[in-house]
């Protein structure tokens, strides 16, 4: 597993004027803050605050000049400087009481208080993220107060305890202590930390995908229960579930299923009630320290109590507070009216700006002095918090309460203008929207955190969950679930548009963190109170995320949903054939392919044609003749190839061109055609190279080079060329490894390293690579490629002397056949009767080797009739036929020469001169066999020509 780190990317160095505090550097024209070397993130605004204040450092800078440095000439409200400045300060791990970068001046501005150097220094390069986007990370931590006892025992127990739940009312600060001791703990599990944010889904039917996607784990697994614990048997992780009380059973299921695992992987699960499985250790979380009722503290004792403490801070934060002696009872009396909850202290702490201590008292004894009837689900403590959350609300202006409702539509972050499109239809305007969202940060109502240079927001699951119920009583509101609906819409449809240019890693990155709100928009729009069509765009605008990240399993049954609903509604043609395609797609990597496989690539070409869409036709002709090759139906792929290739002739800029191309070549060297698939593979090898930038351009030229590499080396093997075969083979492994291109990487390994190694006699580099095919399963889990793996693996050990590796190979063949992944399967028979023959079991060879003659003629796969014509002549040895063996072997030897399969035909000329040197006819064996060996020009260390060198030095011996 990649590690989440930022780099700076190699490259000429520049002089750079640079301030310097601390362990920071400060670059402001390249926008770049480092820390020890290494770029923090931080938004823009944040950044043009920094450097306001660092440029003059040690004077007083007054909010309406930090206003017009980070909004020229834009009129906001000063809670927007408030959440930005502490995005900055957390940027700066500065967030103690007593600040050592930035201190507010009360009611005027703030100061940079740290001493600042000013140089010009060599800067390197560009900053480079290469955080990978698939694996999610406990979320950053804002500053900690008060836990430090209940984070450290949490470690504890983890070292001791597979599965803990960690239990408490909402906003007691469960996320937080989870989160902390998960970072604590991260140095314990070697293959890190995976934090699942179970807040994002409202169906439970959603936690296995949820957890899938979290984990990272690509390809098409059947079961993701299954797929996850696949997934963690052979690492060390700790998995941490947050949030789970909403979807309980899902999540007790779950870990009921890993506590049997022997997997050393820890579970971490948070909840406001315990999970319920036997093995479960649970942990209560309680609330914060306080002092006694009635003690009479000064400011320097109060403060040692964390809840006092996280009031006072908060209050500073937001409304530049200043501690007094006067206050600590009021403090005191109003964290106990709060029984403790972080959460509820902090919003109270937020309205100081509006109410002194002694008001919020008043105004708290008000508001909670009324306490409805416990229910089964509410405990006393969240009832006050869910009532603080209520106080806060009714505190709200008209226009912050209706934002605060309609920010619940959203499942995960959201940026500014979502929220400005969601809020226009109910009335607000954008000034609204981005004052609102300031001053319910402020309130802490809403969270704020820097990403790229913007900030994004979220809502806390409590806060949403009310908020939620405060756009159903909101009439304006009614179409708010609509409008997210078509914001997540346009999202995706510009990403599909950003995936052509921009860098693929960020791509990602920028993307899947929205996933959260494509399915629920996706479940609102199947819904009874949802659009149809509308939720059949959105499924056509998911597929490039879906696609590119490998959620195959997702992606399938929602292309399946939406495609049998496209075709019993009106709905437009070309969007009916970009699902097909999709489906298509999807389908191809499932573990058993289906004749819905072919009705989908039907579809997709049908629909195509109606639409006039010149270019999915040729990406559906494409896509089944793909799939027809997969299933050994030659001839019928050569079909649809020709006709894909003569769109290609009419406009060579479509896009799937060369992917008709490589196919087409394929598809005739299956079909015997060596030549002629050796001219187009070598030119569209020759005109693909690996690009070293990172652009969308670039990616797809690596692409390119890595897959014309799947079928080239094992023509150049067949004709003669086994060390540029193998050369050929493992560029393609490394460029795919290098790029983190699992599923490409997968297809190099199973369709041209492994066979070419195998066919060599290479047993280092069929061990090498079966190993790596088996790691790369783990992480892009394509079901086909396992049966492969096995079959390789078997081979491996049949080779190196195990004889019960010979039923492994048959089960691993059965397997294939069962998932009707026929391409080669002739082959690979072949191979189990050599095998047989080995062990001298006779009768099941020769069943072997009849079954791949079958399959050979059926499918039209000629290229290794010569080859199975040779085995079946072996098998006749044994069976005491010596003359239809010759026979049988010199059909074999005319069969390979037509072809033009020079390996083929020195194996089949190798085993006649060894028959004729056996028979007395030496000097006709060498004649045979001697010329064909000289025509070789490399390869010498491979198993055919070790053989064939052997058997005409002994000749020679004995002429």
């Amino acid at each position: 597993m990649r590690t989440t780190t930022e780099t700076l990317q190699s490259g000429r160095r520049r002089e750079e004027l640079t301030f310097s505090f601390g362990p920071f550097r400060l670059v402001p024209r390249r926008q770049l803050l480092l820390l020890d070397g290494q770029p923090v993130k931080m938004g823009g605004r944040a950044f043009e605050l920094l450097q306001a204040l660092v440029q003059r450092s040690g004077e007083l800078v007054s909010k309406d000049e930090l206003m017009e440095a980070a909004w020229p000439g834009t009129f906001l409200h000063d809670s927007n400087l408030k959440v930005n400045m502490w995005s900055l300060r957390r940027s700066l791990g500065d967030t103690q009481v007593e600040p050592a970068y930035i201190a507010t001046v009360a009611r005027r501005g703030y100061k940079f208080i740290a001493e600042v150097q000013a140089s010009i220094d060599e800067i390197e390069g560009d900053p480079v993220s290469t955080e990978p986007a698939c694996v999610s990370r406990p979320p950053l931590l804002r500053d900690i107060v008060g836990r430090e006892a209940e984070i450290a025992d949490l470690a504890r127990t983890l070292i001791e305890t597979r599965h803990v739940t960690l239990a408490g009312p909402g906003g007691v600060g469960k996320t937080t202590v989870a989160t902390a001791a998960a970072r604590v703990f991260a140095s314990s599990c070697r293959d890190g930390v995976c934090f699942v944010d179970l807040a994002t889904i409202s169906d439970p039917m959603l936690f296995g995908t949820a957890l899938v996607t979290a984990l990272g784990i690509r390809g098409n697994s059947d079961n993701a229960t299954t797929a996850v614990m696949d997934y963690l048997r052979s690492r060390q992780m700790l998995v941490v579930l947050d949030n789970c009380e909403h979807v309980l059973p899902a999540a007790t299921m779950f870990a009921g299923r890993f506590m049997t695992d022997t997997s050393s992987s820890r579970l971490l699960a948070t909840s406001r009630e315990p999970l319920g499985t036997p093995a479960e250790h649970l942990v209560r979380l309680g609330p914060l320290g306080l002092p006694g009722p009635g003690c009479a503290l000064a400011t320097d004792q109060a403060i040692k109590f964390p809840g006092v403490q996280l009031f006072v801070r908060r209050a500073a934060e937001w409304s530049d507070y200043q501690f007094v002696d006067d206050d600590c009872e009021a403090i005191a009396r109003i964290c106990h009216a709060l029984d403790g909850l972080p959460l509820a202290i902090a919003l109270a702490a937020a309205q100081i700006g509006r109410f002194t201590p002694r008001q919020l008292v008043a105004q708290l004894d008000q508001t909670l002095g009324f306490r409805a009837p416990v229910t089964d689900d509410a405990t006393p403590r969240h009832e006050t918090l869910m009532a603080t959350i209520d106080w806060s609300f009714k505190l709200l202006s008209p226009r912050e309460a209706r934002l605060f409702g309609l920010l619940s539509v959203f499942s995960d972050a959201f940026e500014a203008e979502d929220a400005v499109f969601v809020a226009e239809a109910a009335g607000l305007t954008p000034v609204d929207v981005v004052t609102g969202l300031g001053s319910l940060a402020a309130k802490s109502l809403l969270n704020a955190q820097a990403q790229g240079a913007s900030l994004r927001y979220r809502l806390l699951d409590s806060t949403r969950r009310y908020a939620a119920e405060r756009l159903l009583a909101d009439p304006a509101c009614r179409q708010a679930l609509h409008r997210h609906a078509q914001r997540v819409l346009a999202v995706f449809e510009q990403s599909e548009e950003e995936w052509n240019w921009r860098e693929p890693a960020d791509w990602t990155q920028r993307y899947l963190g929205r996933i959260a709100d494509l399915r629920a928009a996706l479940s609102w729009a199947f819904g009874k109170e949802g659009d149809a069509v509308l939720g059949i765009r959105l499924t056509v605008a998911g597929i490039t995320l879906w696609s590119e990240t490998s959620i195959l399993s997702e992606a399938q049954s929602r292309l399946e949903f939406a495609l049998g609903l496209a075709k019993s509604i009106a709905c437009d043609d070309l969007l009916r054939a970009k699902l097909a395609c999709a489906l298509g797609w999807s389908l191809f990597y499932a573990r058993k392919l289906s004749n819905e496989n072919q009705l989908a690539w039907l579809d997709a070409i049908a629909f195509s044609r109606s639409a006039g869409n010149v270019e999915y036709q040729q990406r559906a002709l494409v896509g089944f003749a793909f799939y027809l090759l997969q299933i050994g139906q030659i001839p019928r792929a050569l079909t649809y190839l020709d006709e894909a290739t003569a769109l290609a002739d009419r406009d060579r800029d479509l896009t799937a061109t060369s992917e008709a191309d490589r196919a087409w070549a394929w598809a005739h060297a299956f079909a015997g055609e060596l030549s002629k698939s050796r001219l187009v593979l070598d030119r569209l090898a020759a005109t693909y190279s690996l690009a070293e930038g990172r652009s969308r351009k670039d990616a797809n030229e690596v692409y390119r080079f890595i897959t014309v590499r799947f079928n080239l080396p094992f023509v150049a093997w067949m004709q003669g060329q086994a060390e540029y075969a193998a050369k050929l083979a493992d560029d393609a492994v490394e460029a795919a490894d290098r790029g983190g291109h699992w599923v490409s990487q997968s297809n190099a390994l199973g369709l041209a390293a492994l066979p070419v190694s195998l066919e060599s006699g290479n047993l280092a580099a069929l061990a090498h690579y079966t190993e790596r095919l088996r790691r790369n399963l783990e992480r892009e889990r394509i079901s086909r490629w396992i049966a492969v793996e096995r079959y390789f693996s078997a081979c491996l050990r049949d080779l190196r002397g195990d004889r019960e590796a010979v039923e492994d190979i048959r089960a691993a063949i059965e397997e294939l056949i069962d998932c009707r992944f026929l391409m080669r399967i002739g082959s690979y028979l072949a191979t189990l009767a050599r095998a047989y023959l080995r062990q001298g079991r006779i009768v099941e060879a020769r069943k072997a080797i009849a079954r791949a003659i079958r399959h050979q003629e059926d499918q039209g796969e000629r290229w290794c009739r010569s080859e199975l014509w040779r085995v079946e002549a072996s098998v006749l040895f044994h069976e005491g036929e010596p003359q239809l063996a010759e026979s049988m072997l010199l059909q074999a030897l005319t069969e390979a020469r037509a072809i033009g399969a020079k390996t083929f035909e020195l194996r089949i000329a190798t085993d006649l001169a060894a028959r004729w040197i056996a028979t007395g006819r030496r000097p006709k064996a060498i004649r045979l066999l001697r010329p064909l060996y000289e025509e070789f020009t490399e390869g010498f260390q491979t198993q055919d020509l070790v053989a064939a060198s052997h058997l005409l030095r002994g000749a020679r011996a004995c002429a």
